[in-house]
């Protein structure tokens, strides 16, 4: 089938997100026989289920249905001891501070964190009509960035004007507040940054997290909700100062929100699309209104499943083992409306099947595989003289390459159909997460979790020949 077939119109005239749906939809297309590059689903045969069904099955039965509109009666409780030993793993001195942080914020869960997100900017959209905002709202965008956010601007149809901000690689992709600064406006509302980024995986640490303070500062004195996507944070990979909390650097919630979910960093979460919102409160009415009107509610399957991850992220977190006192986290509706849960039998069958010492287990097991995956396509990048430039600072499991201009000067778009054609491999290029579509600029993302990296390393000297022999 020709590669024309599949567009309508110019990879050009569409919109980011739309891109990115149109060049997956080409390589997911099992008539090509493409070697898919780019597959954010974790492979069954590398990796383990951190809950097997059997394990969740024997812990407690399940009533499938609706839960509360945002998850706030079931989940609260646990978000905030998260979220509290998050803060104060790496800021024991602020303990005070974090905790009337903690117990102030407003939280609330949603269906993944692309619909918490469009929850939350529809709140504070909200928020903003209501105090009075009468021109039209503008929203900021860091680019490159995953497309998701530029569609959720664009189905509000004209209602939200979408600002950009153009990173550099010199800062590894991530938004200085001098570049934040000179597009904030009085119509500003939110400005939307993500870190680690996507599909930079780069993140603010050492001397660069003054830089995202001074962010925080400007967005809370200019009265414009800053939204920090923290959906790899648990994907940096050891390191002396760990992850940057964003409420580590301030003493107030106010126009600040962090989203998180586990699709990321844990394996097979992705399709139970769980996430949660934790910050300024003055959104949690709007939220929790928006998003049972748009998304109704999480399923009990989902909510329990997303309960345990956290729950144990937080005694691994803590260095403690689960106990009986704990089991109220998972009393309150968690496993259906009409189910009573008794705290004592609860615990006693997570004890029995051993859930937290499996759980530690298959997480480390996980997370080495990556680890190596990472080690070893830096390795082969570092040493092509086809890639000449990557973007990954030890984080996650998408990579960021940059083509060499000698050998491919073209677009990135001609990129992606060369490789379709001659190579049979597909990648996502640099134009679906924002980078200008320039000749001799060609960037493109491949993951590391749906292959063994020798297959994956395989697949990029594929590339490498192609451009090697035609250039002997």
């Amino acid at each position: 089938m020709s590669i024309n077939a599949y567009y309508k119109e110019d990879i050009e005239n569409l919109e980011m997100y739309q891109r990115l749906i149109q060049y997956w939809s080409i390589i997911f297309d099992r008539r090509e026989k493409i070697d898919v590059l780019d597959n954010m689903n974790f492979n069954i045969n590398l990796f383990p289920e951190i809950f097997t069904r059997t394990e969740m099955a024997n812990l407690h039965s399940i009533e499938p249905g609706y839960t509360s509109p945002d998850g706030y009666t079931e989940m609260h409780e646990l978000i905030r001891a998260l979220e509290l030993a998050r803060l104060l793993e790496h800021a024991s001195s602020r303990e005070e501070i974090a905790r009337n942080l903690v117990n102030q914020a407003g939280i609330g869960c949603g269906n993944g964190c692309t619909n918490v997100m469009n929850g939350v900017i529809n709140a504070i959209l909200k928020y903003k009509q209501e105090e009075g905002m009468t021109e039209k709202p503008e929203v900021v965008l860091i680019l490159p960035n995953y497309t998701v956010y530029t569609a959720q601007l664009s189905n509000l149809q004209g209602k939200v004007t979408p600002r950009y901000v153009h990173t550099k690689r010199e800062n590894h992709f991530l938004p200085t507040c001098e570049e934040i600064e000179s597009v904030i406006s009085p119509s500003t509302a939110a400005v939307v940054i993500t870190y680690p980024n996507n599909p930079a995986q780069s993140t603010y640490e050492g001397d660069n997290v003054e830089e995202l303070k001074k962010i925080v500062e400007l967005c809370q004195e200019n009265e414009v909700f800053l939204i920090a996507d923290n959906i790899y944070q648990d994907l940096v990979f050891p390191r002396e100062r760990g992850f940057t909390e964003i409420f580590n650097l301030t003493d107030r919630l106010e126009y600040v929100v962090k989203v998180y979910g586990c699709s990321k960093d844990t394996p097979f979460y992705s399709g139970y699309r769980t996430g949660y919102w934790f910050g300024d409160p003055r959104l949690t009415e709007k939220y929790k209104y928006m998003i049972s009107s748009m998304e109704n509610s999480l399923n009990t399957h989902s909510l329990v499943y997303f309960a345990l991850n956290l729950y144990f992220k937080y005694k691994t977190i803590v260095k403690e083992e689960p106990v009986l006192e704990d089991m109220k986290f998972f009393t309150q509706g968690l496993f259906g409306w009409s189910q009573q849960v008794s705290g004592e039998q609860l615990f006693n069958k997570m004890t029995e099947l051993d859930l937290y010492q499996n759980y530690k287990t298959r997480i480390k097991q996980s997370n080495d595989i990556q680890e190596d995956a990472l080690t070893q396509v830096i390795d082969f990048v570092t040493q092509s003289n086809v890639f000449t430039d990557y973007v990954n600072q030890k984080i996650g499991n998408v990579f960021f390459i940059k083509m060499n201009p000698e050998l491919h000067s073209d677009h990135d778009h001609a990129f992606f159909n060369k490789l379709f054609h001659e190579a049979k491999c597909g990648v996502l290029p640099g134009n679906v997460f924002g980078i200008p579509a320039h000749s001799n600029e060609t960037w493109f993302r491949i993951t590391l979790i749906h292959d063994h990296v020798e297959n994956i390393i395989q697949n990029l000297r594929k590339i490498e020949n192609m451009y090697t022999h035609q250039h002997v």
